[in-house]
Parts: structure tokens; C-alpha cells; sequence
């Protein structure tokens, strides 16, 4: 069978072509100074390509987001498995880590600029930080929700807490770990953006404010799409990696 008869297929370039189509009619019957349709955003795309600007912009985001992740990573999976192997531990840091998870970046903007300045070290906080609460909290629940049989097996041969940690409690957290770095992924990605339109006016946040600024919606929509592309290829590869660890979960 021809891999483009296949529904998964041609049912998202039907809805790619549909939307396409729909944001060019809506796009041309607007005023152009509040909206581009996607045949403007192609010849600015091209434009801020030719000229290095877009490629510019990319970069500064991609290494503040990108660096910020890592330093998640590294810090958020072994936070969170001290708080899920440490129960006592893990219940005074809870509530804390949920109340800044559920609080807006926006509000946390000043104190940001007053700690770090505005330069790179502000926005890289602003990724790390929401990012490594969202890997340490699944992180968390995975050590925490690990397999009660595999549990019991364990306590059968007197496993200590480290052992108990290393063979049955971190393995079975793995597809929460995954969920976290999806997570940590999508709040990366908003918080680089929000960093780069609040703080500093660097990257692709910084294409966007500038123009809002001049009043280009079509160069704005470009950095739009660079980002949401960006974020759709990390957030499907974490997916993608997360689905095949999905059978190690036990029962909650």
C-alpha cells in the first residue's frame, strides 16, 4: 500500500492544506497591518533568510533554550528521585514546587531582572528553572508509583534504600521521567520566548516584539513559525519516546 494512501498520512496534509488555504482567504481580507497571509510570511521568511536575521535570531534562542534544558535535566532527575526515594523529603518540597509550577513566568519577571540583570544568565534561570520543576515533580511520581509487586520482591530479599532505588524504583520511573522531559520541554520553550520579549530583546522573542513594534505581522508570524516548528519536533521526538516506555508503567 502506498504510504500516501495511508490515513496518518494524507489526513494531516488535508488539514495543513485546509488551514493553509483558510489563513491566506482570511489573511488577504484584513487589514495588512494587523494580520499577513502565509504568501507574505513566505516572502519575509526569505527575506529575513537572505539577510542573516532569522538565522541569528534561531541561534541566540536555540543556545539559551537548549543549555537551559540540559542544566534541567541534569539538576531535575536527581532531585526528583531524592524527593521520591526520601518520602519525608519529597512531602515538605511538594507543595512548594507545585505553587511556583502553577505560578506565571510573567510575574517572576522582576525579581529575575533584579537577581540576574537582563542578559543571557536571566533568560537561561528563566528556562532552567520551570523546566527542572517539571522533571523533578514526575520524576517524583514515577519513584514514588513504582511497581507494588516489584516492590514487594525486592523487600522479600531485604533490598536496602539504595538498592531498592537502583534495581526497582528508578527503572520503573523511567516513563515519568519521559513525561517530565516532555513537560520541562513545552515550559522551556515558553519561557525562553518570554525571556527574550520581557528581559532582553535578543532571538526570535525579540523578531516578535520588534515586529509588533514596526507593525510587520508577517515578520512576526515568521518567528512564529520557527518557534512553534521548533517545538513541535522536540515535543514529538520526547512523545515518540516516552509512548515506547508506556507498558513499564504499573498501576497507580
Amino acid at each position: 500500500m502506498n504510504v500516501l494512501y495511508k490515513p496518518s498520512v494524507w489526513l494531516p496534509l488535508l488539514s495543513l492544506a485546509v488551514v493553509l488555504g483558510g489563513w491566506e482567504l482570511v489573511g488577504r481580507s484584513i487589514n495588512p497591518l494587523l494580520f499577513a497571509p502565509p504568501s507574505e510570511v513566505i516572502k519575509q521568511f526569505s527575506a529575513m533568510i537572505e539577510s542573516g536575521e532569522l538565522a541569528a535570531a534561531a541561534k541566540i534562542t536555540m543556545q539559551a533554550l537548549f543549555l537551559g534544558y540540559f542544566l534541567a535535566v541534569v539538576v531535575g532527575i536527581p532531585f526528583g528521585i531524592i524527593m521520591g526515594v526520601f518520602d519525608r523529603f519529597g512531602d515538605i518540597m511538594q507543595p512548594y514546587l507545585y505553587a511556583i509550577f502553577s505560578t506565571p513566568r510573567v510575574v517572576v519577571v522582576p525579581l529575575i531582572v533584579v537577581w540576574f540583570g537582563i542578559g543571557f544568565e536571566a533568560r537561561l534561570f528563566l528556562v532552567f528553572f520551570w523546566a527542572a520543576i517539571a522533571i523533578s515533580v514526575n520524576t517524583a511520581q514515577g519513584v514514588r508509583h513504582a511497581r507494588p509487586d516489584l516492590v514487594e520482591v525486592a523487600r522479600s530479599f531485604q533490598a536496602n534504600r539504595m538498592q531498592m532505588a537502583r534495581h526497582v524504583l528508578i527503572p520503573g520511573a523511567i516513563p515519568f521521567v519521559l513525561a517530565g522531559l516532555r513537560i520541562g520541554a513545552e515550559r522551556a520553550i515558553v519561557g525562553v520566548i518570554i525571556g527574550e520579549m520581557f528581559l532582553q530583546i535578543v532571538g526570535l522573542g525579540g523578531v516578535i516584539t520588534q515586529g509588533s513594534s514596526d507593525l510587520l505581522p508577517a515578520k512576526m508570524l515568521c518567528a512564529v513559525v520557527v518557534i512553534a516548528s521548533m517545538g513541535t519536533i522536540i515535543v514529538t521526538a520526547l512523545d515518540m519516546l516516552e509512548r515506547r516506555f508506556q507498558s513499564w508503567k504499573g498501576a497507580v
